[in-house]
């Protein structure tokens, strides 16, 4: 088995649809998505390996391709990954400074309920804070150093607030969204060379520049394979396309990439706890919509191979944004048209769990930036990536 960094390097701004439609009378504006999402980087980089095999996608290649197991895409930033901000972390504005605070498990007394699933208890921040407030923003993208500093921290005491979007200094552990560059297009007649009257339409781009700085945001992924496929994915270094509208981007192999592989202060946090936290690098899919189907336990035939032996976990709690659609087109023999609408838990979404059986130190290791989808070809595609951490009970005032 062979495990390959790739970083991306867009030479235009990237087109990334979301699911809403897009064409003659339904609208003649597209809606960009803010990060492209796995099935991009996975469908680009499969059809990119089919070519330099030959163009030769029979049932065996294409069958090959699709057992690929791809992670990413995530920033890549002067060689540093970085990874979503988590959800569980509020910052309050307070004067002249900002304030961050913890959101975690608040157990339940005598006589409190909620309208959880049973054994759910709702994550929320210290008794302590009693006023409400409107969170402040923060940046969407946090770097490995700085989330390994929030996943070890198991109540958010003495975190440094992370600085407003628009304050965002190089170097400091953060950075913002690609921003969007908009595009007007005029439809062209084929008959005639000439484009249509009235017929105008937008696209948007994420552009992945960085003022000011001759290196921009790149894409990073990790791609495991067998030796065929391996040998293709090696060879990779050359312009193809990501994404829509057959934008070029560069793919280049790279020895290595900080933060794929799981940092030393993490494992040591780990040791002999009981109470991991799970942060999506990227959107997963689940069985049980935002409830990963495995807490059931895995089918026997369907462990994945990475999976700790004997690991056990049990829900205790879950810090998430609404649901996020996911769509397309195939293009595939036997299965060509629209695909299904499904339903994503966003990236940044945070899991509270105890471990039952197995060590979280084992779990750390196996796992870090391991996707944790319920299905194999949605852990093949890159969706579920997750990071590991610790927390504890949000306090309560006697």
């Amino acid at each position: 088995m062979k495990d390959l960094l790739i970083s991306i390097t867009p030479h235009d701004p990237v087109i990334a649809r979301d699911g809403r439609p897009f064409g003659v009378g339904q609208g003649i504006r597209m809606r960009s998505l803010d990060w492209p999402y796995p099935s991009v980087l996975a469908g680009s980089l499969r059809t990119m390996l089919g070519k330099i095999n030959g163009g030769n996608f029979d049932e065996k290649m294409i069958k090959s391709l699709k057992a690929l197991q791809i992670s990413g895409p995530l920033p890549l930033i002067r060689g540093q990954l970085y990874l979503p901000a988590p959800k569980d972390i509020l910052v309050k504005d307070e004067q002249d400074k900002r304030q961050a605070y913890a959101i975690r498990p608040l157990g339940i007394r005598d006589g409190d309920g909620c309208d959880l699933p049973e054994g759910v208890l709702p994550a929320m921040l210290p008794e302590s804070v009693q006023e409400d407030f409107k969170p402040a923003k923060v940046p969407a993208f946090w770097s490995v150093e700085t989330m390994v500093r929030w996943l070890t921290n198991p109540k958010g005491e003495s975190f440094d607030a992370p600085p407003e979007p628009d304050k965002v200094e190089d170097g400091d552990g953060f950075h913002n969204l690609p921003q969007k560059e908009q595009r007007t297009h005029i439809w062209i007649d084929p008959s005639r060379g000439a484009s249509k009257e009235k017929m105008l339409f937008e696209t948007i781009g994420l552009d992945l520049s960085i003022k000011d700085h001759n290196d921009g945001i790149q894409l990073a992924a990790r791609v495991e394979s067998e030796k065929e496929i391996g040998d293709l994915a090696a060879g990779t270094g050359a312009f193809h396309t990501l994404g829509g509208e057959r934008r070029l981007a560069h793919w280049k192999l790279e020895d290595a990439q900080i933060g794929w592989n799981c940092p030393d202060a993490i494992t040591k946090a780990m040791a002999d706890k009981k109470k991991v936290r799970m942060v999506l690098a990227t959107p997963a899919i689940f069985f049980d919509g935002w409830r990963p189907g495995w807490l059931n336990g895995w089918p026997e035939d369907k462990v994945p191979d990475f999976w700790p032996d004997d690991l056990k976990l049990k829900l205790i709690s879950a810090c998430i944004d609404r649901w996020k659609p996911i769509s397309g087109w195939s293009l595939e023999k036997g299965s060509r048209g629209p695909k299904e609408i499904r339903r994503l838990v966003p990236a940044g979404s945070v899991y509270f769990f105890e471990v039952l059986s197995g060590k979280a130190e084992d779990l750390v290791k196996s796992l870090w930036l391991r996707s944790v989808c319920d299905k194999d070809q949605d852990r093949r595609d890159g969706f579920g990536l997750a990071v590991w951490g610790l927390w504890d009970y949000a306090d309560r005032e006697e």
